[in-house]
């Protein structure tokens, strides 16, 4: 990939940014088609509830909050317009309106959020997965979940049946995710078998990620399903995402996703009040369905403040 022309990196950046802005099948299959990654119509707006606006911290009310996100399709999507789409615009768009407070969504590299908010420089992020160690930095409204997965090429010869057979191999992963603890994890295992390392190599997102893949300078993608999925099915058949079972019960493998808030603000959990809300009026569930993850939805009593027990590390 390096050594070709800069046009053919271009067009081939184009095509995966397309491919990664389609309907995950973490929950349901797609037809294979970009066009089916925006919803047919966006859903009316949530009315202001008036009694969760006046809870919502005084500092927040008279701004605009930044919401700060990476690309992660179908939960963000960056258009070659410059527009952002996915999930969370669209959350983000109904808690505006029913708490009646002006987040603006922008571009954010992943491993920059939790500095980013607890600098202020942003004022919320998501997705991002709920583990106890961030919860001593941020607070999260949980309001997802998903597991980690392997993409491969799928006319490539590495294919792997299991976590062992990953030991030794090139795996592309986004900086700062979750993702670098379950690879961190496997080789604890392929350690115990005397098999060389997982080789990880950090990208500052997804795309990134998934480029390398393609021109062959890693193996495979380490990311969680919904991403892997809409990439692989949406990518003209370059792409074959894998679940490897051995690989589930790793830490961090698993998540609960959250939207994050500077600790302590209380601006956490005026929006799990808010989610709660929308979960209740079937906004909740109408917004997954649109954006193909049904599957990713929790119950409404996993909608909370700092719900999760996992760690990222045991």
């Amino acid at each position: 990939m390096r050594n070709r022309p800069h046009v053919a990196a271009c067009a081939l950046l184009a095509s995966l940014t397309l491919a990664l802005s389609a309907c995950s099948v973490d929950d349901t299959p797609g037809d294979g088609t970009a066009e089916k990654s925006h919803p047919a119509a966006t859903l009316a707006p949530e009315p202001k509830d008036s009694a969760l606006a006046a809870e919502v911290p005084e500092e927040y009310t008279k701004r605009t909050l930044i919401m700060g996100v990476s690309e992660y399709a179908p939960y963000v999507t960056f258009e070659s317009d410059g527009k952002i789409t996915g999930l969370v615009p669209e959350l983000a768009a109904q808690l505006s309106s029913l708490l009646d407070v002006k987040i603006k969504v922008e571009r954010t590299n992943f491993d920059a959020v939790i500095p980013g908010l607890k600098s202020g420089r942003i004022d919320l992020s998501a997705p991002s997965g709920d583990f106890i160690e961030r919860q001593k930095e941020v607070d999260f409204a949980d309001f997802a979940q998903s597991s980690v997965t392997l993409m491969v090429l799928k006319d490539g010869s590495f294919r792997p049946k299991n976590g062992l057979e990953v030991c030794g191999h090139k795996v592309g992963v986004e900086k700062g995710a979750g993702t670098e603890n379950v690879l961190a994890a496997q080789n604890k295992r392929c350690a115990a078998k005397g098999k060389p390392s997982v080789d990880a190599k950090l990208y500052t997102d997804l795309p990134a990620a998934s480029l390398a893949l393609q021109s062959k300078r890693v193996d495979a993608v380490a990311a969680p399903s919904a991403s892997n999925t809409s990439v692989s099915q949406n990518a003209k058949d370059r792409f074959e995402t894998l679940e490897l079972k051995d690989m589930l019960d790793l830490p961090a493998a698993s998540a609960i996703y959250g939207i994050q808030a500077k600790k302590g603000t209380g601006l956490a959990s005026v929006i799990v009040k808010g989610l709660q809300k929308m979960y209740e009026s079937g906004t909740y569930a109408k917004l997954f369905g649109q954006w193909g993850l049904p599957l990713s939805t929790v119950t409404r009593g996993q909608i909370a403040l700092n719900g999760s027990k996992q760690s990222q590390t045991r």
